[in-house]
C-alpha cells in the first residue's frame, strides 16, 4: 500500500517513529500547581439522602443534595427532567456508574474531530478537554486508551500528570491510500500514561489531505478498553449526520475515571482498611476479607455469610470457599469454619471408627433414637389431643379425667367388649379400686361430631345429669382424636336383649314392661327439663336402655345428646338408629324434644308386642300398628300373648284394655304433627296411671 505523506507530516513521522503506533514523550514545562477549593467534609451522609438517581445507585462518599456527599468534590446533581433521571458529577459529565470496590466511576464522554472540505482546509473541528486538577479523579491509565479512526490522520494527546506538572504529548496516525484499506491502518489505538489529570485531544492539521475525497472526517476519543471493537468501512466515509463523530454523541463513549479520598481521612466502617493510593497522598477505603459493602460509613463492612452463598450457588462459590466432606459449614464473624460431623475429626474430618463398627453403632442408636421418638411422638400426640378436647378446662371443672395408658389397663387392652353404637365399641372393664365399668371408644377415626367448646360442655353437661334412671358418666379420657367416656357398668345389658335376643325368651309381665317404661320416660323428660337447660338425646331405642338390678332401668348413649337450642337451629346431624329416627326431623333437619318422644313410642311398641321395630320382612313396627289401630280400633292382634293372664281362652278385659292405653299413648307419640306429641312428663303421667290400674288388676301377670 503506498502512503501519501505531506512535508508537516514528516517531521512528527520522525517523532512518532521514536515510539509505537501511540508514541508518547515528556516536555518538563513547568506549570503552576493549581490548588482545590477548600471544601468543607463530613464524616458520613446526612439522613434521609436519596441513594439513587433514577436507575443509578450513588453511594456515600458520593451523594446528591447538600450535607450528602463527602466534599464537593463528590457532590451529585441528579437531573430528573429526563426519563429516568440522569446523575451528573460536578463538571457536568453524566454518570454510568460508581464502584466502591475499585475506586472506579464511568462517565459518559465525547469525542474529537476534524472533517476536511478541501485537501487543505477543514470545515469543522472539534477537541476534548478533561481538567480534574484539584478533584479526587484521574483518567484512569489501565482502563482507558486512546483511539483514532480515520485517513492520512494525525490525532494528539497532550496532557499534565499529578505528581510534578510533567507535560506529556502522545500522537496516533493512521495511513490509507484507500477506502478499502484494512482496519489496522484506518484506526490506530495506544495506552495513556498514568496520574493525569488534564488532558487535550486535538488535531495536526495537514498541509495537503490527500484522503479527503474518501475519507473527509476523522474522530479521536478516549474510551474505555475493549469498547471500540466492531470497526467498520461506514465510520469512514459518513459526512454531515451520519459521521462517526455524530453517531457517537455525548452519551456512548464510557470513560473510567478512578477517584480516591485525600490523605487526612479516614475509613469510617469497622472491618474495614485504608490503601494509600497517589504515591501516599490519597488513599482508598475497602472491607477487611470476609466482609462487603460501603466502607466508607459506620457499620457499612457487613459479615458475609460464606456458607448461605455456598449452599444457595456451590458451582460458583464451591472453589471460592471450600469445606471438608463430612463437615458442615458454619459462618463465624468475618470467616467461616466447617465443623466435623459426629463420628469425624480432624481438618480433613475423617472417620473415627471404620465403616463397619460405624454402620453398626449408628444401627444401634438409630433404633434407640426411633424407640424414643416413638415414644415422644406418642406423648406429643396424646398431649395434643388433650389441650384440643379441653383437658384444661375439664381438670379446672373437677371432671375426672383418666389416661389413655389407665383405660388400657382397666380394659385389659379392650379384650371384652360389651356393645357397640354408632360412635364406638363399649368394653367392660375394672379400676384399681375394683369398680366395674364400661369404656366407650370412637371405631372411627378422625371423628370430631362438634367443635372443641362444645365437647367440653356436652362432657360437662353429663357430669351434672343424675338421675337414677341415667347412666352415670364416670370420667373421661381426652388423649384420643375422639375422647372416651367411662360410665357405670350396667349388669343385665339392654332392653333390646332382654326383649328379642336369646333362645328362651326371659318372661315379663306387664308389671315390670311398665316399670322399665316409666323409669326410662322419667329419665328423658328429667332431660328435657334439667335445670333450665333442655336437652334431647338423639338416640333413644331399646338397645340403649339398659337394666340394672332388679331390671332397673338406665337410658345411656349420650354420645348424641345436645342442648335443645341448638339442636332446634343448627341442623344437627343425628347419628341414631334410622328405625327410631322421627321422620319430621329427616325432612326438616331439626330435633326437638318431640322427636325423642317419637322414637320412645316405637319403644313403648316394642314392650307391648316384643318385637323389633323392624320385623319379620323388612315391616315397620310402628306403621303396622298404626295401620292396625285405624283398621281394628286397636292394636290387639299384635301384641305379645306372653303379657296376658290366661284361663282356658278367657282373656283379661282389663289387662287388655291397660295395653290398650299402652297402645294408644305409643300411637300418640307417632303423630307425624309434632305438636299432637305429648311430652315426656305427660308420658310419665299417663304411664303411672296405666301401672296403677294393670297392678289392681290380679288377672294381669305381675310376676
Amino acid at each position: 500500500m503506498e502512503h501519501l505523506i505531506a512535508k508537516p507530516q514528516l517531521r512528527l513521522l520522525w517523532l512518532l517513529l521514536l515510539c509505537p503506533a501511540l508514541v508518547l514523550s515528556r516536555v518538563l514545562v513547568e506549570v503552576p500547581t493549581p490548588v482545590a477549593a477548600s471544601n468543607g467534609t463530613a464524616p458520613g451522609p446526612r439522613p434521609g439522602c436519596p441513594s439513587m438517581c433514577g436507575d443509578i445507585h450513588i453511594p456515600f462518599p458520593f451523594g446528591i443534595g447538600d450535607g450528602c456527599s463527602r466534599s464537593k468534590g463528590f457532590a451529585i446533581f441528579c437531573d430528573n427532567s429526563y426519563n429516568p433521571a440522569r446523575a451528573l458529577d460536578i463538571r457536568g459529565f453524566e454518570v454510568k456508574d460508581i464502584t466502591l470496590e475499585t475506586g472506579e466511576m464511568r462517565v459518559f464522554t465525547g469525542v474529537a474531530h476534524i472533517c476536511y472540505n478541501s485537501s487543505n482546509t477543514t470545515s469543522s473541528i472539534g477537541f476534548l478537554k478533561y481538567n480534574f486538577t484539584g478533584s479526587p479523579f484521574l483518567i484512569s491509565s489501565s482502563r482507558n486508551e486512546f483511539t483514532g479512526v480515520g485517513c492520512n490522520t494525525v490525532a494528539l494527546l497532550t496532557g499534565k500528570d499529578l505528581e510534578d506538572d510533567g507535560r506529556y504529548l502522545s500522537g496516533c496516525m493512521t495511513t490509507c491510500a484507500s477506502l478499502g484499506d484494512a482496519a489496522d491502518d484506518v484506526n490506530c489505538t495506544g495506552a495513556i500514561p498514568e496520574d493525569l489529570d488534564t488532558v487535550n485531544v486535538s488535531w495536526m492539521r495537514l498541509a495537503n489531505n490527500t484522503a479527503r475525497n474518501y475519507n473527509s472526517c476523522s474522530t479521536a476519543f478516549l474510551a474505555e478498553k475493549g469498547w471500540y471493537r466492531n470497526f467498520s468501512l461506514n465510520h469512514q466515509n459518513g459526512t454531515g449526520e451520519t459521521s462517526l463523530h455524530n453517531q457517537l454523541g455525548n452519551r456512548t463513549i464510557p470513560l473510567v475515571l478512578d477517584w480516591a479520598m485525600k490523605k487526612d481521612g479516614a475509613c469510617l466502617s469497622a472491618n474495614s482498611t485504608r490503601v494509600d493510593v497517589r504515591n501516599g497522598l490519597w488513599y482508598r477505603c475497602k472491607c477487611s476479607d470476609g466482609y462487603a459493602g460501603n466502607p466508607y460509613v459506620v457499620e457499612g463492612c457487613q459479615n458475609i455469610d460464606e456458607c448461605k452463598l455456598l449452599k444457595s450457588d456451590p458451582e460458583t462459590y464451591g472453589n471460592q470457599y471450600h469445606v471438608p466432606s463430612g463437615s458442615k459449614c458454619v459462618d463465624t464473624d468475618g470467616s467461616y469454619k466447617g465443623e466435623c460431623n459426629f463420628g469425624r475429626i480432624g481438618s480433613q474430618c475423617r472417620p473415627v471408627f471404620s465403616a463397619t463398627v460405624a454402620a453398626v453403632s449408628a444401627t444401634l442408636v438409630a433404633s434407640l433414637l426411633l424407640v424414643l421418638l416413638r415414644k415422644e411422638h406418642k406423648r406429643r400426640v396424646r398431649s395434643g389431643f388433650f389441650d384440643k378436647n379441653g383437658g384444661e378446662i375439664m381438670k379446672s371443672m373437677n371432671i375426672n379425667t383418666f389416661t389413655e395408658l389407665q383405660l388400657e389397663k382397666i380394659t385389659n387392652h379392650y379384650d371384652t367388649p360389651i356393645g357397640k353404637g354408632a360412635f364406638g365399641k363399649v368394653y367392660r372393664g375394672t379400676t384399681h379400686k375394683n369398680l366395674r365399668v364400661a369404656v366407650k371408644r370412637s371405631i372411627v377415626e378422625g371423628m370430631q361430631p362438634s367443635h372443641d367448646h362444645d365437647l367440653v360442655n356436652e362432657i360437662a353437661i353429663q357430669f351434672q345429669v343424675s338421675h337414677a334412671n341415667l347412666v352415670r358418666l364416670i370420667g373421661c379420657c381426652l388423649e384420643t382424636d375422639v375422647p372416651m367416656l367411662v360410665f357405670e357398668y350396667v349388669s343385665n345389658g339392654s332392653l333390646y336383649n332382654v326383649l328379642h335376643c336369646g333362645s328362651t325368651p326371659r318372661v315379663l309381665p306387664l308389671s315390670a314392661r311398665l316399670d322399665i317404661a316409666i323409669g326410662s320416660a322419667k329419665a328423658l323428660a328429667y332431660m328435657h327439663s334439667h335445670g333450665g337447660r333442655s336437652l334431647v338425646h338423639g338416640d333413644v331405642k331399646t338397645g340403649n336402655i339398659l337394666l340394672g338390678d332388679n331390671l332397673t332401668p338406665k337410658v345411656s348413649d349420650f354420645g348424641s345428646s345436645k342442648l335443645e337450642s341448638i339442636a332446634r337451629h343448627a341442623n344437627w346431624c343425628v347419628m341414631g338408629d334410622m328405625s327410631y329416627i322421627d321422620p319430621v326431623y329427616i325432612k326438616t333437619g331439626r330435633f326437638t324434644q318431640k322427636s325423642d318422644v317419637y322414637s320412645f313410642g316405637v319403644v313403648l311398641l316394642e314392650l307391648i308386642t316384643r318385637k323389633t321395630a323392624r320385623y319379620g320382612n323388612n315391616n315397620s313396627l310402628p306403621v303396622d300398628f298404626v295401620k292396625s289401630c285405624k283398621e281394628d280400633g286397636n292394636g290387639r292382634k299384635m301384641y305379645d300373648r306372653d303379657i296376658i293372664f290366661s284361663d282356658g281362652d278367657a282373656h283379661s278385659h282389663r289387662c287388655v284394655e291397660c295395653l290398650d292405653q299402652i297402645g294408644m299413648l305409643a300411637v300418640r307419640c307417632l303423630k307425624e304433627d309434632r305438636d299432637e306429641r305429648p311430652s315426656m312428663a305427660e308420658v310419665v303421667e299417663e304411664l303411672i296411671q296405666v301401672n296403677f290400674r294393670a297392678r289392681s288388676d290380679t288377672s294381669c301377670k305381675t310376676n
